[in-house]
């Protein structure tokens, strides 16, 4: 089990050199090989021989990682940035990041998040890094609606509340971070004419309807924005938390040590005790 992970290096292999013993880093979800024709285009994501933690690779909920391909992976932690904050990195933060680079955010522009899990509480707060006006969320639970709120968000209950709160439009990027198709119908129809529809939930199967009438007719852009190519934006972000500008600590609701893993499954499962992202340290 586990895909984001941070640690110390205590050992390195032979034609390891840009990392050492003693370094505090953090290392993407998905590592590339750094010389197939994806990689070397920088789209990591799609590396011919892309490992995944938890898939191809052992689990990185473990005492000891091995990371391979250490010097193209490994991200230095910046001094002063926790480990609480630092795993974010991994897979959360940057993804994220990516996918609202990719549907075109700027200042000022109007963002609604279906789904305000740990990915779309992550989407909410980096909208605002990223210089969104009016921000909106939606979703089924009173407690993760008011962490919205403290994120900057208003709370919405749909299409209509969203027009009505801005200026008779839809929003200029209408995010699904659920994972399932009925949240991808709901966020379709949230967006304005040439805006766009951004993908971050991840489970939603292959062949489920979708709803490209609605968007089509619209000119709504489709943006798949989960697993893109993370390394590429881990550095930029690190210095972003350095300076203080991102602060990832209101997402996490729980810390437990690696011996509780199966407790902190529970929580998040279940939705229990106002679980959102719930931190295992060995």
């Amino acid at each position: 089990m586990g895909h984001e992970v941070c640690g110390v290096i205590t050992a390195v292999g032979a034609d390891v050199t840009r990392v050492g013993v003693g370094d505090r880093v953090v290392s993407p979800f998905s590592i590339g090989c750094g010389g197939c024709f994806y990689c070397k285009q920088g789209l990591l994501s799609a590396c011919e021989t892309r490992q995944v933690y938890g898939l191809e690779l052992p689990g990185a909920q473990a005492e000891y990682v091995r990371v391979p391909n250490a010097d193209a992976s490994l991200e230095a932690i910046p001094d002063g940035v926790p480990d609480e904050q630092a795993v974010f990195l991994a897979d959360l933060l940057s993804g994220v990041y990516a996918g609202l680079q990719t549907a075109g955010i700027k200042a000022g522009s109007s963002v609604a998040v279906v789904g305000c899990g740990p990915t779309g509480l992550t989407a909410l707060l980096l909208a605002r890094t990223m210089g969104a006006g009016r921000v909106f969320a939606l979703d089924h639970h009173v407690y993760r609606l008011e962490a919205a709120s403290k994120l900057g968000a208003t709370p919405v209950d749909g299409a209509e509340a969203i027009r009505s709160a801005n200026a008779g439009r839809g929003v200029d990027i209408a995010v699904e971070a659920v994972g399932r198709a009925e949240a991808l119908s709901t966020a379709s129809d949230l967006a304005r004419p040439y805006g766009a529809l951004l993908n971050l939930g991840f489970g939603i199967e292959e062949e489920a309807p979708f709803p490209i009438g609605r968007l089509a007719m619209r000119r709504v852009r489709f943006v798949p924005g989960y697993g893109p190519a993370v390394k590429n934006y881990m550095t930029p972000l690190a210095k972003m938390m350095q300076r203080g500008v991102i602060d990832t600590s209101p997402l996490v609701s729980h810390t437990l040590p690696l011996s509780q893993a199966p407790r902190a499954y529970e929580l998040a499962a279940k939705r229990a005790d106002g679980a959102l992202k719930v931190l295992l340290k060995p």
